[in-house]
């Protein structure tokens, strides 16, 4: 039997759950409220929310070190604001990563007067101080997905310390993605339907952490499976 890559799964019914009439957030690590002992970081990522805002609603979120976060909307769109860098707005098929100092406030809104939206904020630890907030824009188009893993954000850069890559599957289509970073650790969320990833089976809304491994094979289980995998750079001095 060949040995299984270390790793843990996160399941989603054991994400932290905050909410009120006006928003709810799934929340894979530790944040804000929730807190659970097998619940910390994996490396620089330390947050991962999934997040649900009624019309015109808004959210702040302080930040307590400098951090890069990712925003993707899933349905809808976003306006972020953050000290004194323009506002932005970003929808579906565009991310947006923003640099944050520590000690500042993000402010996320719902742009719409009457309808939901809904998005990922994934949250990394910063390797050096933020010195001004700063948004860096990215799109790709639902089609480009089509059974591969399309890189998004590539690694490392400056502007945002991880790789980003998102692809949709049909049932039994396989994929391998080859880390480009020694000693990075991977993660992968699934979207929507199942995968199997590393032996490790995985349905909608869980979170998979692997280390200490240079490549990673993906099977989609289902049709119009849909994933999101992060590699993540070991912070600098660690």
């Amino acid at each position: 039997m060949l040995p299984q890559t270390p790793g843990k799964i996160f399941l989603a019914d054991e994400r932290g759950l905050a909410e009120s009439d006006r928003f709810r957030r799934f929340s894979t690590f530790n944040f804000g409220p929730f807190a659970h002992p097998h619940k910390g970081p994996f490396g620089r990522l330390y947050g991962f929310n999934e997040e649900t805002l009624a019309g015109q609603h808004a959210l702040d979120f302080t930040v307590a070190e400098a951090s890069h976060v990712l925003v993707v909307p899933i349905t809808g769109a976003v306006t972020l604001r953050c000290a004194a860098a323009p506002e932005t707005t970003v929808g579906v098929e565009e991310l947006v990563v923003l640099a944050v100092p520590a000690g500042s406030v993000l402010h996320v809104q719902n742009p719409f007067s009457d309808a939901l939206v809904s998005f990922l904020h994934i949250w990394l630890l910063a390797d050096e101080p933020v010195a001004t907030p700063a948004a860096h824009r990215a799109e790709f188009r639902f089609e480009a997905l089509h059974n591969r893993l399309l890189p998004l954000a590539p690694t490392p850069v400056a502007t945002f310390p991880a790789g980003v890559n998102l692809g949709r599957f049909d049932g039994r289509c396989e994929a391998v993605y080859r880390l480009r970073a020694p000693g990075s650790g991977f993660f992968a969320f699934v979207l929507a339907g199942a995968f199997e990833v590393e032996g490790r089976l995985l349905h909608a809304k869980d979170g998979l952490a692997l280390w200490h491994v240079a490549e990673v094979e993906l099977e989609a289980l289902s049709n119009d499976a849909l994933v999101l995998v992060l590699e993540l750079p070991a912070l600098a001095g660690a």
